[in-house]
C-alpha cells in the first residue's frame, strides 16, 4: 500500500511539473503593439488551459490510484477473513495465538543462551519447552503464515539447546533403574572397566554415602581426564609412589591426609581408579 501511495504522490508531482515548468518570456508591456498584447494573452490562455487539464488528468489518475489501493486493502481483508475462518478464528483469536508463539520463542531464545552445563543441569526445561510446541502446533491456527514460521523457529531453538549441552552432557551420567556403580563403570560409553567404578564413587562421594546404593535420576559427574590436583591411582601404586612422582615420597602424609575422608583410616589401602587431591600441585 504504500508503494502505491508513493506511486500517486509522485504522479501528481509529475503532472504539476509539467504544466508549470515551461519556458517563461519577457516583455516591456509600455511597448507592445495591440496584436503583441493579444498574442501573449492568448499565449497565456492556452497555458492556464494546458495547465487545468494536466491538474484535471493528475486528479484523475490520482482518484483510479486510490480507487486501486481501497479495492487491494479491502481484497486483503477478504483474504484474511478467509483465512481466519478456515482456522476458525477472528482477528484478535489469532493477534492472541501469535502472542503465545512469540512468548515461548523469547522464552527458549532466553534458555538456549545460557551456558551448555546450566542447560544439561535444566535440561528438563527444554522438554517443557517441547511439549508447550507441541500443544500449540495442535491448535488450526498454528497452521497461519507468522504461527508457522514463529513455531519452526522455535523448534530450531530447541533442536540447539539439545545440541549445545552434549558436550555437558558426556561428562554426565543419569542413573537409571537397575544401575549400580560396577555396571555404570563397565559401559562402552563410561570407562569400559567395571573396576573404575570407584572413581565414579570418588568424584561423587557428596551425593553417595553408600557405594552399593544409588537411585534413578541421580546425576553423576564422569571425569574423562584429571584436573588440576588431582592424581588418579593406577594399578600397583601406593601413597609414597604418587607423592614421588611430584616431589618428594616423604610427602605421602600430606596426600593422605588431604583424602583421609576417602582413604580411611588404613593409608596403606588405596585402591586403583581412586580420585585423589594432590596438594600444593
Amino acid at each position: 500500500m504504500k508503494s502505491l501511495r508513493y506511486a500517486l504522490f509522485c504522479l501528481v508531482l509529475v503532472g504539476f511539473t509539467a504544466a508549470f515548468a515551461q519556458p517563461q518570456w519577457s516583455y516591456d508591456y509600455e511597448t507592445m503593439t495591440k496584436e503583441e498584447y493579444f498574442a501573449e494573452l492568448d499565449r497565456l490562455m492556452k497555458k492556464e488551459a494546458d495547465a487545468q487539464a494536466a491538474i484535471a488528468d493528475a486528479q484523475a489518475k490520482m482518484d483510479n490510484l486510490t480507487q486501486q489501493i481501497a479495492d487491494a486493502e479491502k481484497s486483503n481483508e477478504e483474504c484474511w477473513d478467509a483465512i481466519y475462518t478456515m482456522l476458525g478464528t477472528d482477528e484478535a483469536g489469532y493477534k492472541a495465538f501469535i502472542k503465545q508463539c512469540k512468548d515461548l520463542e523469547n522464552a527458549v531464545n532466553g534458555f538456549v543462551s545460557l551456558s551448555p552445563e546450566d542447560i544439561y543441569s535444566r535440561r528438563g526445561e527444554l522438554d517443557d519447552y517441547q511439549a508447550q510446541l507441541d500443544e500449540l502446533r495442535k491448535n488450526k491456527i498454528s497452521l497461519g503464515p507468522e504461527p508457522y514460521s514463529i513455531l519452526n523457529r522455535v523448534e530450531s531453538l530447541i533442536n540447539q539447546g539439545r545440541e549445545k549441552a552434549k558436550p555437558a552432557a558426556a561428562g554426565k551420567y543419569e542413573v537409571v533403574r537397575g544401575d549400580y556403580l560396577w555396571k555404570i563403570a563397565g559401559k562402552q560409553d563410561i570407562y569400559g572397566d567395571p573396576y573404575a567404578w570407584i572413581r565414579i564413587y570418588s568424584t561423587n562421594k557428596s551425593q553417595i554415602s553408600n557405594p552399593d546404593l544409588i537411585y534413578p535420576a541421580q546425576v553423576f559427574d564422569i571425569p574423562r581426564q584429571a584436573g588440576p590436583n588431582e592424581h588418579w591411582v593406577a594399578r600397583g601404586e601406593n601413597l609414597s609412589d604418587i607423592a614421588k612422582s611430584y616431589g618428594s615420597a616423604f610427602n605421602w602424609q600430606r596426600i593422605y591426609e588431604a583424602n583421609k575422608e576417602r582413604i580411611g583410616e588404613d593409608p596403606n589401602t588405596i585402591y586403583p581408579h581412586m580420585v585423589l587431591t594432590v596438594p600444593g600441585r
